[in-house]
């Protein structure tokens, strides 16, 4: 989030506060903080926010600890610049943050964890994601601790594979999330020589057997054929065409399209600018006509009115607010595809896979993995490299010529 962000974010947190139902008392605490923070980005000639300039303000304001808060009044501090990067970022925010165990730190690891915390704020993720890294972390010092085990210098690969097996109580999508978060920050921790082995020889990367079931996929004719069975002629379908196209052509990620605003779009230049949700990075998005007539023809003939000036899409029914949740976009693409003469044949419907999609097609029609790794919006084409399940087929295309030696 940009600093002169911050005022335009918070009066849409306030109004959702108000909205739900918060007291005066709260309010005014809110208010409160978030303009002493924006007073602080001023002076300090802060340009842009992430969450190490929020725990550096309320570490040199008020001397808390953002990931470990020790009193009430200290969360009750915190909480107001929670909610307004959670709000920027998703359009609504958590009701309650409870200290759970990412603040029950274990006392012979706090300089351990207090440098994995600063490595994974540095990270270009949302802040949910961090959250859920940090857990893991403080989970398995804990467990460390409880073993006896003192000196972090002094762990192995058993100690890692002891405490997955520990996990015997956990569901295998979170065991799934502790493998990868560690895999991370043991990495990272190797590379800084603060232990003998890497994440990866810890949880080494099975390479998938030819032909397995990747992410679901269309064809640039089934997608045609998708758009050209929307009916375009009511406000629905117009709705419907415009997310279509958004997914389809450009790729764009649901809660960045459910965070679009009409500042986002550069019409002169024909190109949409955001900041993604999932990463805090900026993405520059190309405007073609397959996207920007739609997107005209649901601004002009479509668009419920609305008191909401600032984001592009709008919920079809009263009270005509922005739309808050990446499964309504979901709930769109998944009719159309229904409602058209594609076969699904067991694919998934929604937004992702039209992302995928049209990562998918480009690779196809040989557009360089860096190219389509950039209109993804991912930091590196590795993290494309996964996303599109490259097999042998492509690598070929994929990799360098090798030059000729004399």
């Amino acid at each position: 989030m940009k600093t002169d962000e911050i005022q335009v974010t918070a009066e849409g947190l306030y109004a959702k506060m108000q909205e739900d139902g918060y007291s005066k008392k709260v309010l005014e605490t809110t208010q409160w903080i978030v303009n002493h923070f924006g007073k602080y980005c001023i002076a300090n000639n802060i340009s842009f926010v992430d969450v190490p300039i929020i725990a550096k303000f309320l570490s040199e304001q008020y001397d808390i600890d953002y990931q470990s808060p020790m009193v009430g009044m200290q969360t009750v501090l915190r909480r107001p610049l929670l909610i307004l990067m959670e709000f920027y970022e998703c359009g609504n925010y958590f009701k309650t943050h409870q200290r759970g165990s990412t603040t029950d730190i274990p006392e012979v690891f706090a300089d351990i964890y207090s440098v994995c915390r600063n490595f994974i704020n540095s990270l270009q993720i949302g802040i949910k994601s961090k959250k859920r890294k940090l857990w893991v972390v403080v989970k398995f010092l804990e467990y460390l601790q409880n073993e006896g085990k003192a000196d972090i210098s002094h762990i192995a690969v058993s100690d890692v594979s002891q405490y997955m097996n520990s996990l015997v109580n956990y569901a295998p999508a979170t065991k799934k999330l502790h493998a990868g978060a560690l895999r991370e920050v043991l990495d990272w921790m190797h590379w800084k020589k603060m232990i003998s082995f890497s994440g990866r020889e810890a949880f080494p990367m099975l390479k998938k057997p030819p032909k397995t079931d990747i992410t679901s996929y269309y064809s640039k004719e089934e997608i045609k054929e998708i758009i050209d069975s929307i009916d375009g002629s009511s406000a629905s379908g117009k709705t419907k065409r415009f997310i279509v196209a958004m997914t389809a052509f450009l790729g764009i990620r649901a809660g960045d399209l459910i965070n679009l605003k009409f500042n986002n779009i550069d019409w002169s230049n024909n190109r949409i600018n955001i900041i993604q949700a999932k990463t805090g990075t900026s993405l520059t998005l190309p405007l073609p006509d397959e996207v920007k007539f739609p997107l005209l023809d649901y601004l002009k003939n479509a668009r419920p009115d609305s008191e909401d000036n600032e984001h592009v899409l709008i919920t079809a029914y009263a009270p005509f607010t922005r739309i808050h949740h990446t499964a309504s976009i979901y709930r769109y693409i998944s009719k159309c595809i229904e409602n058209s003469n594609v076969k699904v044949n067991g694919r998934r419907m929604g937004p992702h896979a039209m992302r995928h999609s049209l990562a998918t097609n480009l690779l196809n029609e040989n557009v360089p993995i860096s190219a389509i790794s950039n209109i993804l919006g991912h930091s590196n084409t590795r993290t494309t490299e996964v996303y599109l399940g490259v097999d042998e087929s492509n690598l070929k295309e994929l990799s360098l010529e090798v030059a000729h030696v004399l």
